[in-house]
């Protein structure tokens, strides 16, 4: 009974108690102003980003939307030249133009190797030494080549000139474009593979070599070689050499593969379906019989 008188006569206490602990606790004077300060530095912190978020609004809709702007027209005066060197009807500019172009190169002490792609020769020419620039410029232009109205036999075509600030804005820009003129991360022996079995049906003509001229032994027994030749005005294909040198092979290969992609990826799929068919059935058969 005691205990429990206990209880009930310390329940007052415990609900002022409580009560207590509700009051809104008063801070210092020196704490307030601690506190303002400190939002303070928060709000200045938020009013400084939201400035430089306005500024970098304004760059990129005027300063950089005309850097960009220039690029893309010096990218087209560069894309032009190339153009004009490769594809103008009159031999005399092209060759007057290629003897332009080495002969500025020679000036300013820029070297290629053998295989260097004359639109990186020109794009080198304009923009300098700055390797990984040249690189993404040139792949970008290159990418542009293919980047056209595609013919009624499904070839590709270039971009044309006038339209090619349009073309790399519609894409994304420079970077975008290069990154998507990579051969889906092949390196070029895979590339010359997959090219080798897209034209194990090919055949665009049939010749029988002259032992005397085009040397042949049983060892080059369906091997695929090189023939270095050249097509003249009178529709006649000469054949001046014959190159067995694997590297040599698969560099043709892997060219032919950058150059007709979407033809060989389709026949490489083709041929190998038609050369796995068999083993297919012949496995259903097997399947069935037992």
């Amino acid at each position: 009974m005691n205990a429990v008188m206990s209880l009930m006569s310390a329940a007052p206490v415990a609900a002022a108690v409580v009560s207590h602990d509700t009051t809104p606790v008063k801070i210092s004077e020196a704490a307030n102003r601690a506190l303002l300060a400190a939002n303070q530095a928060v709000n200045s912190a938020v009013f400084t980003l939201e400035r430089l978020e306005q500024e970098r609004e304004e760059w990129e809709g005027n300063e950089l939307a005309a850097s960009r702007a220039r690029l893309y027209s010096l990218l087209t005066d560069c894309y032009e030249l190339y153009l004009t060197l490769k594809t103008d009807k009159r031999s005399a500019v092209r060759e007057q133009l290629r003897e332009g172009l080495d002969q500025f190169i020679k000036q300013r002490g820029y070297t290629f190797t053998a295989t260097t792609h004359d639109m990186t020769r020109v794009v080198k020419a304009v923009f300098g030494v700055d390797r990984r620039r040249v690189s993404a410029y040139s792949l970008a232009l290159r990418a542009a080549l293919d980047g056209g109205v595609k013919t009624a036999d499904g070839k590709s075509t270039p971009v044309a000139a006038a339209d090619l600030a349009q073309w790399l804005e519609d894409k994304g820009g420079v970077e975008e474009v290069r990154l998507g003129s990579k051969n889906t991360g092949l390196t070029a022996k895979e590339r010359a593979e997959v090219a080798k079995v897209a034209l194990k049906t090919s055949v665009l003509i049939s010749i029988k070599p002259d032992g005397k001229t085009m040397a042949f032994d049983t060892d080059d027994m369906d091997k695929t070689v090189l023939l270095v030749a050249t097509y003249r005005p009178n529709g006649v294909l000469e054949v001046s050499a014959v190159v067995k040198h694997d590297t040599a092979v698969r560099a043709a290969l892997a060219a032919h593969f950058t150059v007709n992609k979407e033809a060989v990826e389709a026949a490489a799929k083709q041929n190998h379906a038609e050369r796995e068919l068999p083993n297919a059935i012949t496995q259903a058969l097997n399947a069935t019989a037992a």
